[in-house]
């Protein structure tokens, strides 16, 4: 037993004398890296399981430089454990830009990342950082040109071209020389890059804002136009390139939202086309259903290079495919006659119904010069109006008011703009085109953006607006929808007034008032006055017939308006779509160019030219036309604040050379006025009267003598100063 603990205990002596005679030798250089090593005196960890060293003496080592079971993600290790080398420090981009530290040794992944480290730096001390020396294998940062601070660097290996590391080999960290508050260093691209975040929550960060946060941020000076530039980055970081968004519009696939319109929205389709506001420019075109509840349904959308006759009939074409379209019967188009879409759509069906909307028509006959109201109230007259007899009542009434104004509408056809004239297959008396304004209302914000981000932001538009409907829906109340429900009850409440009349069977005779006479047809569902023909729903002449069968109103009311069908229609969900990262690429394509850059001279524009009807979006009225009249002097072409005056009196006298005559004019009061006024207007050219001296006090200024005088242009003053 003697023997086997002298042997132990020598065993341990010599194991501890080896660990701190290794701990000894390469303490210097343990101290001043940070050691994440597991094995520090080098020895093997097998070793150390098979050896009892409860007898160690651990007094001489840190804590810090023990292994720690956290820290196994750490790359670094202490010098003497496995490597030969120096540790250096290694500059990390993710963690140490916040905070550059600067030191001799320290190594950078590339000469990029150094210099853009020594810009940091310079940023966030206020210093203009610099670069007099920047060549493949040498690299000096420095400040101005009477500080002492520098940065010397090289390649760690100048020889191996594969190796791209760089490290500091000397510098002076003191700086001789003030602080900058018009950093070169705080460029556009940094700007947006560093404030990409604030973009993404507030898409309305003011240019203001952005200036005043880079000053307090960094205390650098930057201008409007620097920070417009760093928006417009910052903005290309979020939302990609636009010529970069065109590579991958083969990678973007979106089924249309056909299958909600074959459940149950009406046959007719509004088109339409705006202008789009990216770099690039070109159109976006779209068409759009009608839901049971009247509210838009969008159905497709396309980007294309312009408006025209060709891009219409592909987009018509494709759309022919999607809906099903096989004959000209099963739909009908409102439009506001773009450039190429009517000729396109008579290519395709040659006989479909289509209807132009009654407000650009309007548009139209203000522009051939019948401005008034009489006849726009006589032109919606005729529009409004669902029989031929009105139609043709309405018309003579416009020709007995303005012959022209009857001559340039009658050239129109009425098919396309009276509902006298309209079919009863699309079960639809749209007049105009609300539908299709009211979806490019939605997605006007979107319109402004690269392609692929702009297609996406309005998918993801509609995607929120069916599910947001399909609720609506789920929590109505009776069979109608809202809207319907409401259409309804106005026209109970006008059958009041009706009184009906069996006339055998089905039919019925309904009179509202002297000459007013209507037939009505329960089981055709049909009305002498057509309302309830074009619509479905059952007008006031066709209720009082139910409320005298003692019949519920709902039940003569078509499908297409029913809460069941808009549950329908809203049943087919866009599907979610994974972000462009997540994309595979697809390699058997071509990528997509953008078109051809249009860019015409001035500011782009971004609001779309407004008609003379249109209202303005200032709620204040404009003054054209108005005659301004001075409050002070009375006299007309000139306010208060610009008045040269005394009250009640204005010589408006103009400014001439001395020795040229002119030809004065006078007010109505000089007009009045007698010879002796004449000679004190003569004075004026030579001394200042009081009530002149009395104004020239009361302005904020002196004014300097010229060569030039007021006084009238007279024969006699020019003698006398000659």
């Amino acid at each position: 037993m003697g023997n086997r603990r002298e042997a132990t205990s020598v065993v341990t002596s010599t194991l501890t004398g080896l660990i701190d005679d290794n701990f000894n030798e390469n303490e210097e250089n343990i101290s001043g890296s940070d050691v994440s090593g597991s094995d520090v005196s080098g020895s093997d960890n097998d070793a150390s399981e098979r050896v009892n060293l409860d007898g160690l003496n651990m007094d001489g080592i840190e804590v810090d430089e023990l292994c720690d079971s956290d820290d196994s993600g750490r790359l670094d290790s202490a010098h003497g454990s496995d490597s030969d080398g120096q540790n250096w420090p290694e500059f990390n981009l993710e963690n140490d830009m916040s905070n550059p530290k600067l030191k001799v040794g320290m190594l950078f992944k590339s000469k990029d990342s150094l210099k853009e480290a020594a810009k940091q730096y310079g940023r966030l001390n206020s210093y203009f950082i610099k670069f007099p020396k920047n060549d493949l294998k040498r690299l000096k940062a420095v400040c101005s040109e009477k500080c002492s601070w520098f940065i010397w660097a090289s390649k760690l290996n100048p020889n191996d071209p594969t190796d791209q590391t760089w490290q500091i080999r000397s510098s002076n960290p003191n700086h001789t020389c003030s602080k900058v508050y018009k950093n070169r260093n705080v460029t556009s691209a940094w700007i947006g890059e560093h404030y990409k975040e604030k973009f993404i929550a507030d898409p309305d960060y003011s240019l203001k804002s952005l200036q005043q946060d880079v000053k307090r941020d960094f205390c650098c000076l930057v201008s409007l136009t620097k920070c417009r530039r760093a928006k417009l980055r910052a903005v290309e970081l979020i939302e990609g390139a636009h010529k970069a968004q065109y590579e991958k519009i083969y990678e973007y696939l979106l089924e249309a939202c056909k299958d909600g319109y074959r459940a149950g929205c009406r046959r007719i389709v509004g088109l339409d086309g705006c202008f789009l506001k990216g770099y690039y420019g070109g159109y976006l075109l779209a068409a759009v259903g009608v839901d049971a509840n009247n509210g838009i349904y969008p159905l497709a959308y396309a980007a294309v290079e312009s408006e025209n006759q060709a891009s219409w009939l592909w987009f018509l074409e494709l759309l022919a495919i999607d809906l099903e379209i096989v004959s000209s019967y099963q739909i009908c188009f409102m439009s506001d006659k773009q450039k190429g879409l009517v000729e396109a759509i008579y290519m395709l069906f040659p006989n479909i119904e289509t209807r132009h909307c009654v407000r650009h028509l309007h548009a139209n006959f203000k522009k051939a010069g019948f401005r008034t109201k009489e006849l726009k109230d006589l032109l919606w007259k005729a529009a409004r109006v669902s029989t031929t007899r009105e139609f043709d009542d309405a018309m003579d009434e416009l020709r007995k008011t303005n012959q022209h104004a009857y001559d340039w509408l009658k050239e129109k056809n009425p098919t396309h703009w009276s509902r006298s004239h309209f079919s009863i297959r699309s079960h639809s008396d749209m007049l105009v085109n609300n539908i299709s304004e009211s979806f490019n209302k939605m997605i006007l914000e979107a319109r402004g953006k690269p392609i692929l981000t702009m297609i996406e932001t309005i998918r993801t538009k509609i995607m929120l607006l069916i599910v947001k409907k399909k609720e609506e829906a789920e929590k109505w109340k009776g069979m109608l929808c809202p809207k319907i429900k409401k259409k309804v009850d106005l026209n109970i409440k006008d059958s009041l007034r009706c009184v009906p009349s069996h006339a055998g069977g089905d039919k019925y005779q309904v009179e509202c008032g002297p000459g007013s006479q209507h037939v009505v047809d329960l089981v055709e569902n049909s009305c002498s006055c057509r309302n309830w023909d074009l619509t479905g729903i059952p007008c006031m002449h066709a209720l009082a017939v139910i409320h005298l069968k003692e019949e519920f109103p709902e039940t003569y009311v078509q499908t297409w308006y029913t809460k069941q069908t808009q549950l329908q229609i809203y049943s087919n969900f866009v599907s979610p779509v994974r972000g462009p990262k997540q994309w595979a690429p697809l390699s058997n394509m071509l990528p997509i160019l953008p078109p051809p850059l249009r860019r015409p001279p001035g500011r782009p524009t971004k609001v779309r030219r407004k008609e003379p009807d249109e209202p303005q979006t200032t709620e204040r009225l404009s003054k054209r036309g108005v005659e301004i009249r001075c409050s002070k002097c009375k006299i007309v072409g000139h306010n208060r604040r610009s008045c040269k005056g005394e009250v009640g009196q204005n010589i408006p006298v103009k400014r001439h050379k001395v020795g040229v005559p002119t030809q004065q004019q006078a007010t109505p009061n000089q007009q009045e006025g007698t010879s002796t006024q004449q000679a004190s207007l003569t004075q004026l050219s030579i001394a200042p009267t009081h009530q002149q001296a009395a104004l020239r006090q009361k302005l904020p200024f002196k004014r300097k003598p010229t060569s030039v005088r007021w006084m009238p242009s007279t024969q006699e003053s020019s003698m006398t100063d000659h």
